[in-house]
């Protein structure tokens, strides 16, 4: 059977949330191709070959950033504004923050060769060109780059936006690599990678970092080798705006929607009940 999700070829990772990834960027058309660049929160995609500057964002005026600051206080993209939602349909998104945590946390981290490659829990992988982003140039880098998320530091006062890194630096050996979650400005040109969320676990909690020591098992005969190659740093690298664990949701049309617990339903019932029976008692 053909993996594809509104004719976009996908990965099954195995991964406990469900979610599948995309095999290749926006822009791109088969694994390992460079895919298109754009400006956090914007659908058109940008030369990276020029220059661009703050004021030439979507949401800039004179003023500062009229969408996505400290007066509206959102904190993740809207659907409009979703460049995976406007170029590939609704059953795709930009990844958040979480999906990339669990991306690093479930999953083993090779490189090889021009290619950057996730394992996941079943064994199937997950490719990433590389490529030497400008903001990367220096003596000590060999290449890093950079994939959005859909949501925003709002602990920073400049409103960063959270992405994924991965890098290598010179001194380094052959195969070693590095993925850290990370924050930049969203007049800086980043890739998408989309995610689907029609097969996610509502049920899924993302663990905190330090409870990660235990091993995810996909339950199935699909095993992992096991010298697949680990990753370089420790989960304390990981940043978040908030220290508490964060709940998988399930996207619909670019909206967030959260399952609501058992005992919510049960406590409304019975303030309910209570002010029915303080009516009938009057």
């Amino acid at each position: 059977m053909e993996n594809k999700i509104n004719g976009y070829e996908y990965v099954d990772l195995g991964l406990p949330s469900g979610t599948l990834w995309a095999s290749y960027d926006i822009g791109a058309t088969k694994v390992d191709e460079f895919g298109d660049f754009f400006m956090w929160g914007e659908v058109v995609p940008r030369d990276p070959n020029k220059t661009w500057e703050e004021k030439d964002y979507k949401y800039f005026s004179d003023s500062g950033f009229v969408k996505y600051n400290e007066h509206d206080k959102k904190s993740v993209l809207d659907s409009e504004d979703d460049a995976a939602i406007s170029l590939w349909g609704n059953d795709w998104k930009i990844p958040s923050v979480t999906d990339w945590k669990e991306l690093k946390m479930y999953c083993d981290l090779e490189l090889r060769d021009d290619s950057i490659v996730l394992i996941g829990p079943n064994g199937n992988e997950l490719h990433f060109p590389k490529y030497v982003s400008c903001y990367y140039e220096g003596e000590d880098v060999e290449f890093g780059c950079d994939w959005w998320s859909s949501d925003i530091d709002t602990s920073d006062e400049y409103y960063s936006i959270f992405l994924a890194n991965f890098y290598k630096l010179k001194e380094w050996d052959d195969t070693d690599i590095d993925f850290e979650i990370g924050a930049d400005e969203r007049a800086y040109l980043g890739v998408v990678r989309p995610v689907s969320k029609i097969r996610a676990n509502l049920d899924f909690v993302l663990p905190e970092e330090d409870e990660d020591e235990e091993t995810y098992e996909e339950p199935s005969s699909s095993s992992i080798d096991n010298d697949k190659v680990e990753y370089g740093t420790s989960k304390e690298d990981v940043s978040d705006s908030s220290s508490t664990s964060r709940k998988n949701t399930y996207i619909k049309d670019g909206y967030e929607k959260e399952k609501t617990s058992t005992l919510s339903y049960i406590l409304f019932a019975i303030a309910i009940l209570m002010l029915m029976f303080a009516i009938f008692n009057l």
